[in-house]
C-alpha cells in the first residue's frame, strides 16, 4: 500500500495515520534518506 505525501505532512504525521512508526517507515523506503525531507507528491509505501 502507497501515500503520496500531501503539503504539511510528515514521516511522523503519516506512521501516526497508518499506525505504524516512522522507524518502519523508513525501513520500508531506503530511497528516504533523511526522515525530515520529504516532499508533496512524494510516493511512500507505508505497508
Amino acid at each position: 500500500m502507497y501515500h503520496y505525501v500531501r503539503r504539511g505532512e510528515t514521516l511522523h504525521i503519516i506512521a501516526k495515520n497508518y499506525g505504524t512508526h516512522v522507524h518502519r517507515l523508513m525501513a520500508l523506503n531506503p530511497q528516504i534518506c533523511n526522515p525530515n525531507r520529504i516532499y508533496p507528491g512524494e510516493k511512500i509505501r507505508v505497508r
